[in-house]
């Protein structure tokens, strides 16, 4: 579904990717671990190409994303081409990012409404349905200040799944939560795991890491340092590295 090769990213001098490759299946659940600064965030955003790449090959279904080759070397895709593609792929983001000068149910209706034309009556009956899904069927006429940061965060979920997303990037999508609202989002994150949806998650949860996950990656200094399941990774990583950090997030 997702296939990563060798793909590296700068910000001036700074190498924030170095040569990092992984691939998800369809249906598979992969959490991304590691230090704040290690690049996972980045790693995701490049996945639906919100960071340009300097180097590599990013492919979402087998469709290029980001640079195609053209007459031997590596070209940005037209946009066009690029929105296309991107509008296979859900993101949710740490901050909700939804609109506050339109009710809820509008938030969700929108995206599906002009990106994917789709009728008015159409795009409210979906998105009524994503709503009650996620649990806010009732706050459907509310505007997002008047929701708690959880709520919001369920918006922003239902949003992207009004799209109907092949896969779903979420990054840190509980580390701007109070902790008694963490609980609500990740049941719903479960809850689309349960259903097959394909998934990368950049979280600090651990418990959701090892319950969800089907594979569980650690990033350290830009680089990919292990991939296992989430009883290896857990129980007897290989790497130093990531037996220094899980000491130190598992035992607070």
């Amino acid at each position: 579904m997702i296939s990563v090769k060798r793909i590296h990213k700068s910000y001036g001098k700074l190498h924030v990717l170095k040569d990092v490759s992984l691939n998800v299946e369809q249906g598979e659940v992969v959490v991304m671990i590691g230090p704040s600064g290690s690049g996972k965030s980045t790693l995701l955003r490049c996945m639906n190409y919100l960071e340009q790449i300097q180097e590599g090959s990013i492919e979402i279904e087998g469709k290029p994303i980001g640079l195609i080759q053209k007459n031997g070397k590596l070209v940005e895709m037209p946009q066009k081409e690029l929105d296309k593609v991107r509008s296979e792929v859900g993101m949710v983001f740490q901050n909700f990012n939804l609109f506050p000068h339109v009710s809820v149910l509008e938030n969700v209706m929108m995206a599906p409404m002009t990106v994917k034309k789709t009728k008015r009556e159409e795009a409210e009956k979906l998105a009524r349905e994503l709503l009650r899904k996620v649990g806010l069927a009732e706050k459907a006429d509310m505007y997002p200040d008047q929701l708690s940061g959880g709520q919001k965060q369920r918006v922003a979920i239902a949003r992207a799944l009004a799209m109907k997303p092949k896969v779903m990037l979420f990054d840190e999508p509980t580390s701007a939560l109070d902790p008694e609202l963490v609980g609500e989002v990740l049941t719903v994150m479960k809850q689309l795991a349960a259903e097959g949806m394909t998934m990368v998650v950049v979280t600090h949860e651990m418990g959701f890491a090892r319950e969800v996950a089907d594979r569980v990656v650690v990033m350290d200094g830009g680089t990919l340092i292990e991939d296992g399941t989430p009883e290896k990774i857990f129980t007897a990583p290989d790497q130093p590295r990531t037996q220094a950090f899980l000491s130190k997030v598992l035992s607070h």
